[in-house]
């Protein structure tokens, strides 16, 4: 299978926003689940149903000339699945002892982490990276009011475990592009990494014990958690990640806040304030700087898209 075998960053901003767009949507297709099910339970289900998706689509693919999911170094893809599972893990742990406006203002500190390991590790830092970096924290800011009016009894605990998962993700991305082969198929990369996310969950379950969905609706949920903020939000990174510098896709990613803020008002009828609305705003005009901070240079890689 033949393919484009340049980088083309546009292409990639596009699967970064499809990807922000999709994981987003999670707070609308999970809103009632993690109350019926429990961190666990709804975590082990989101994993292992997007896993068996994605594979069985892989499975169809392969037999009409698709990509050989063994073609990739899977057993790190598959570790740093592992590490998914758990820094996704830790972000439930951290807002079960945070105010949800302090956890936003944490974890998203981790565009800053990637770009700041980056230049670390010799990755040259623009000045536009800075500035595009530095409006979209404050947007982010802005999206969460609350912090402005103080919050009582703030949680070390929790303080800490939302940095861990920021500093976590970060990790994340800047190892999956230096693991993951130019040009690997996003379906690939996503087949091994949530399979990996869902083993995390495995013993856990375990101990635990495992929640069952026990209602129609509640059932269509969880398909759809799995699916969507899952299978299409990490389709899309891995393919956004192909033509994007980690610190690039990392600021586009923070479209996330912007877009749940929208879909909150337009499916669960919440009132967006102005603040909150000059909050998405920067943060879609820090994107755009981003975007542009993204070298146009195309560099030939491997097939793929």
């Amino acid at each position: 299978m033949h393919a484009d075998t340049a980088r083309h960053p546009a292409r990639g901003a596009a699967w970064g926003v499809a990807s922000a767009l999709s994981f987003s949507l999670s707070s609308v297709v999970g809103k009632d689940l993690l109350g019926s099910l429990g961190a666990v339970s709804l975590l082990l289900w989101r994993f292992s149903l997007s896993s068996a998706a994605l594979w069985a689509a892989l499975w169809v693919w392969r037999r009409r000339g698709g990509p050989d999911p063994r073609s990739v170094p899977w057993r790190p893809v598959l570790a740093l699945g592992l590490l998914l599972g758990g820094l996704v893990f830790i972000g439930f742990l951290a807002l079960e002892r945070l105010d949800a406006s302090v956890y936003i203002v944490l974890v998203y500190l981790y565009p800053g982490f990637v770009v700041l390991g980056s230049a670390a590790l010799g990755r040259p830092l623009q000045r536009l990276t800075i500035v595009a970096l530095a409006v979209i924290s404050v947007g982010v800011v802005l999206t969460v009011p609350d912090v402005f009016t103080g919050v009582d009894g703030i949680s070390v605990a929790g303080v800490l475990l939302a940095l861990g998962q920021a500093v976590s993700f970060a990790v994340y991305l800047i190892v999956n592009e230096r693991v993951v082969p130019a040009g690997s198929d996003g379906v690939v990369m996503a087949a091994w990494s949530n399979l990996g996310a869902a083993v995390f969950f495995v013993p856990l379950a375990a101990v635990d014990g495992v929640t069952v969905p026990d209602r129609p609706l509640l059932v269509l949920e969880v398909v759809l958690f799995a699916l969507i903020p899952t299978v299409a939000a990490t389709t899309t990174f891995f393919r956004a990640l192909r033509h994007l510098d980690p610190g690039v896709l990392a600021m586009i990613m923070t479209l996330e806040v912007a877009l749940a803020i929208v879909w909150s008002a337009l499916f669960l009828g919440e009132r967006i304030t102005a603040v909150e609305a000059l909050g998405a705003t920067v943060v879609i005009v820090g994107v755009v700087l981003a975007q542009r901070a993204e070298p146009v240079v195309e560099d030939t890689v491997p097939t793929g898209i």
